[in-house]
């Protein structure tokens, strides 16, 4: 009998530190209040290695109407025909936001997802992450886009 009281006792004793462990870690891994989805300095630093040139952009275009279009909309609003059914908001391009982040952030982004974007790492090369992150930038960047 008392072996059942010590082996219950220090459950106890091992479970509350445990259950304080957890939700420290619980806390650290939540998105801040605002929701954004941050990048590490050393991802965000990596430089794009292919020219935003006709070609690449070319090639994003076809990938993204291909992976991206159907949630992100044409017009990159986050309008496109399956956005609504998403339990989150898709990403809107035209907020000035995006466009403070760096091709390395962007490309990060792409290849890793967060729910309920998927990874993009196993379907697309390195390359056509590069080239979907031209076509973005080129496309939706007020500041790139040509008159």
């Amino acid at each position: 009998m008392r072996t059942g009281v010590f082996v219950s006792t220090l459950s106890v004793v091992l479970a509350i530190p445990l259950s304080i462990s957890l939700a420290s870690f619980e806390a650290q891994a939540k998105p801040g209040k605002s929701g954004e989805w941050k990048v590490s300095p050393r991802k965000a630093k990596i430089k794009n290695p292919i020219a935003a040139d006709a070609a690449s952009v070319a090639i994003g275009a076809k990938l993204f109407a291909q992976e991206c279009e159907n949630c992100h909309g044409k017009t990159g609003k986050g309008d496109g025909s399956e956005a609504a059914d998403l339990d989150k908001p898709v990403r809107d391009f035209s907020t000035s936001d995006m466009w403070a982040q760096s091709d390395g952030a962007i490309r990060w982004k792409i290849r890793t997802g967060r729910r309920p974007m998927p990874s993009f790492k196993k379907m697309l090369s390195k390359d056509e992450i590069w080239h979907v992150t031209n076509y973005i930038r080129q496309t939706f960047d007020p500041a790139k886009k040509t008159p």
